[in-house]
């Protein structure tokens, strides 16, 4: 038999080299960060073709930017939200708002969406954030609900309307496409009909190249089939960066999600954790 000295001494040489995680329990291949919490640990593998948002996460979590924040948003059958500095016991700041000084610039990919326990970045709304570039720390973890095919259908329509109003309206906002509000294009149809076809043909030439720069958006079968049956938010697609996912630990994120919040979805009891980096 082992002594329980050598045997401690066992354990903690397989710690330290990543062969195990605390409590004697595995880690996941392809878990890259572990986030450690009062409810259990949560692994997350981290998106290669995300690269500026994986690079970010495992700066600042090998930095220990992360230790001692919390999960201060809480939304049941939604999203957990957490990585603000301000978070750290002893800030007097209001949490939410805050984060490492930088933002991490738009990576939305679309085969990467908000399905049960996708890892993706925050953000300041629309109004001042037009780029839709990420918090530079906050976080969210996707706890999501199961969808019927009708609301998802409305889902994807509601997303397909918004992503395009937005889109249209920042390419008209751009200083040299000003002249495009300026032009009454139904008018000059009516009256001027060869000037408005080399009009309408610039435009579109334009426009397509600008759309080009911003996301796409249509849900595959094997989208359609992970919110029909494991659940998600939809609603969160092709506005948000999705940069890795939960690949062991949802339960811990469930646990989380059921603590009490208010109507904004703050924390009344917000759950402090620790990020490690594995690889």
């Amino acid at each position: 038999m082992i002594s329980s000295s050598r045997q401690m001494a066992w354990i903690g040489a397989l710690l330290v080299s990543g062969l195990i995680g605390f409590e004697g329990c595995s880690v996941p291949e392809k878990a890259d960060v572990v986030v450690r919490t009062s409810e259990g640990d949560i692994f997350i593998d981290l998106y290669d073709d995300t690269p500026m948002h994986r690079d970010n996460f495992l700066l600042l979590a090998k930095e220990g930017f992360y230790d001692g924040t919390t999960f201060h948003r809480l939304v049941k059958d939604f999203i957990i939200q957490g990585g603000d500095p301000d978070s750290k016991s002893g800030s007097k700041k209001d949490v939410g708002m805050g984060g490492p000084g930088w933002v991490v610039e738009r990576e939305i990919l679309p085969q990467h969406f908000h399905k049960r326990g996708a890892v993706a970045a925050a953000r300041m709304p629309d109004l001042v954030n037009p780029e839709w570039q990420s918090s530079g720390s906050q976080f969210y973890i996707v706890q999501g609900q199961i969808w019927d095919e009708t609301t998802l259908a409305q889902i994807e329509q509601s997303v397909q309307t918004k992503l395009d109003a937005h889109i249209r309206q920042q390419f008209e906002a751009r200083p040299e496409n000003q002249w495009i509000r300026t032009i009454n294009m139904v008018e000059l149809q009516a009256s001027k009909p060869d000037s408005f076809a080399v009009v309408d043909a610039k435009v579109k030439q334009s426009y397509d190249s600008f759309r080009k720069k911003w996301p796409e958006y249509k849900l595959t079968s094997d989208q359609r089939a992970a919110y029909l049956k494991s659940g998600g938010a939809p609603e969160l697609d092709a506005m948000y960066t999705v940069f890795g996912e939960v690949v062991e630990g949802m339960e811990v994120v469930d646990a989380i999600a059921r603590g009490q919040a208010d109507r904004s979805g703050k924390a009344h009891d917000p759950i402090k954790m620790t990020v490690e980096v594995l690889k």
